[in-house]
């Protein structure tokens, strides 16, 4: 099965409210057609596979960098894992 690196990720809140990236770890591989998947199907997808907890059920959200499908909290908008499709191009 082709994959790509599942990151987690540790950031920084911007002066202007934004977030930078500090660290990033891969800790895994998810199937490459989860990209092509709707936010709830990716979200399913990483709460069976340990990576979300069921509270996080409304909480988080899919923002596309056009390198990386990045999951971010929904209220802060704060990356905390991303789906890294871009080094495979």
């Amino acid at each position: 099965m082709n994959t790509y690196r599942l990151l987690s990720i540790d950031a920084w809140r911007d002066i202007d409210n934004g977030w930078t990236w500090n660290e990033w770890h891969a800790i895994g591989n998810v199937p490459m057609d989860l990209i092509d998947k709707t936010p709830r199907q990716v979200f399913k997808y990483l709460r069976d596979a340990g990576y979300l907890s069921a509270q996080s059920t409304g909480r988080v959200a899919l923002q596309d960098d056009d390198y990386n499908i990045v999951i971010v909290a929904r209220g802060t908008r704060e990356p905390l894992f991303a789906i890294e499709y871009g080094a495979a191009q």
